[in-house]
């Protein structure tokens, strides 16, 4: 049987797709740019709990969902719906009963939730990732459901792997509807990978600072026909090296899977001038960060120098900026004025003279040739107008 160069150009790109996560996602029929997936990537191994926002219809779900069939896809699909949960966030919930199920003292048994199961199956399996999509995050406030877990995730450290558990009943172990036994404690395992997905408008609820603190935020704001239309065909700078990353989510045998300062001090010589930078522009309006950014961005530049191809430092450093410290930001004039315009100055390549009063007229673009942080200088200039129009700014928008 002969095909035609379409068919055969289709089929190899299935043939490809099982390991490629590039072709992955295209064979999948959802388009995003080699660098978004590369962030999100990179963001996933770093941490394990990643935002992504931006206006609706870009695929902030999809990302996600695709993402972990990618790292999933060797097992048959009952496995696979067991390492994989995608959770619709009502805007009721309370408390963590929505996401942990509860106790029911009528007829004695423990109502469990998908989420109850993933986090049981993947206590069983530590070798093995394991993926909860929360969509639409923000319809609830997010301290009143997800505090558990933040506060959890904070306490595993490398000499504390498993962190303090979330206690689920008083009983040692009791029966659940389904058959299985529920323990009284339950901790969250390191080989859990939370994704939130958020929108804004008037239904949802802002984040605080403290849950934006705890997450690389990934923006999807930007709608390009050209590349839309052209696939992955085109290059870009901040691409992974190698698109076979089904069994690199998980550290290292030699990497602890939490951030400690022993990140800072394996790349003190690449960060150390850029911390002294920014927390000497944000102490005096007391908007600096602590060390958990500190680390958390020492060991996003470690992973991105082991998986990006031609990497400039640079780029990580505005990739970090972006993601972990100007989510934080959002006030008034009186405010962050003065901090924004700081920062905006600070994007710009050594003598190079910015002016953030332009950040009125879009058709001032910050671009690699000025700026040493482009994409940061983007989202500033953005931040800045909004600033000047309203009054008020916030980075999730």
């Amino acid at each position: 049987m002969e095909f035609n160069y379409n068919e055969k150009t289709r089929m190899i790109k299935l043939i490809r797709s099982g390991k490629d996560v590039f072709d992955y996602f295209e064979t999948s029929s959802f388009f995003f740019p080699k660098e978004i997936l590369t962030r999100y990537f990179l963001s996933l191994k770093t941490k394990p709990f990643v935002i992504l926002t931006g206006i609706s219809g870009t695929g902030k779900t999809k990302i996600a969902q695709i993402f972990a069939e990618y790292i999933c896809q060797d097992d048959a699909p009952e496995e696979r719906s067991k390492r994989i949960a995608f959770v619709s966030v009502r805007p009721d919930w309370m408390d963590n009963r929505g996401l942990l199920g509860y106790y029911n003292l009528l007829d004695e048994k423990y109502h469990t939730t998908i989420v109850t199961e993933i986090l049981l199956e993947a206590a069983q399996n530590p070798d093995k990732p394991y993926f909860i999509v929360l969509d639409e995050m923000n319809l609830a406030k997010v301290e009143q459901y997800f505090s558990d877990f933040l506060s959890i995730m904070e306490s595993r450290t490398p000499s504390n792997p498993n962190g303090e558990p979330i206690r689920l009943h008083h009983a040692e172990e009791v029966d659940a509807h389904n058959g299985s036994k529920i323990p009284g404690k339950l901790n969250i395992p390191p080989n859990v990978f939370f994704t939130g997905t958020v929108n804004v408008d008037e239904s949802t609820y802002m984040f605080s600072p403290k849950v934006l603190d705890r997450a690389n935020v990934v923006e999807f704001n930007d709608v390009n026909i050209a590349s839309y239309t052209k696939g992955y065909g085109e290059s870009e700078g901040f691409v992974l090296k190698e698109s076979n990353i089904i069994t690199k989510l998980m550290p290292a045998d030699n990497q602890s899977p939490f951030c400690s300062r022993a990140d800072y001090e394996n790349t003190k010589e690449d960060v150390d001038s850029f911390f002294r930078e920014m927390l000497g522009i944000l102490s005096p309006y007391n908007l600096h960060f602590g060390y958990r950014v500190i680390n958390e961005i020492s060991r996003f530049v470690i992973n991105a120098k082991k998986e990006i191809d031609k990497l400039d430092i640079d780029d990580v450093l505005d990739i970090q900026m972006l993601q972990k410290i100007l989510p934080k930001f959002h006030g008034s004039q009186a405010k962050l004025g003065e901090p924004l315009n700081r920062l905006f100055e600070l994007c710009a390549k050594p003598g190079y003279t910015v002016d953030a009063s332009k950040a009125e007229d879009y058709s001032y673009v910050a671009d690699k040739e000025q700026f040493r942080y482009p994409r940061s200088a983007a989202k500033l200039l953005r931040m800045l107008h909004n600033l000047k129009i309203q009054g008020y700014t916030s980075f999730i928008e």
